[in-house]
């Protein structure tokens, strides 16, 4: 399982095309133009597609394309 690679897929497709490529410290909102909305409907596909539910208190955290990923990584 390549969770990089899918959290690349996910945000190629739900920009449109977008988003290409991502770097592991890329900041969701700054580095790939993320806003809140963006990003909560980002989440809500990473938890569908990996069939979790991200906690609220977590969400903070989860700043960098490397965080989420390690998430990921620790808790699927």
């Amino acid at each position: 399982m390549d969770i990089r690679n899918d959290l690349l897929e996910m945000l190629n497709e739900y920009t449109d095309g977008r988003i290409t490529s991502v770097e592991p410290d890329d900041v969701l909102t700054s580095d790939l133009g993320l806003n809140s909305f963006e990003l909560f409907d980002l989440i809500c596909m990473i938890e569908e597609k990996y069939d979790i539910t991200i906690p609220d208190r977590v969400l903070p955290t989860l700043v960098t394309v490397k965080d989420v990923v390690y998430y990921l990584e620790e808790n699927t």
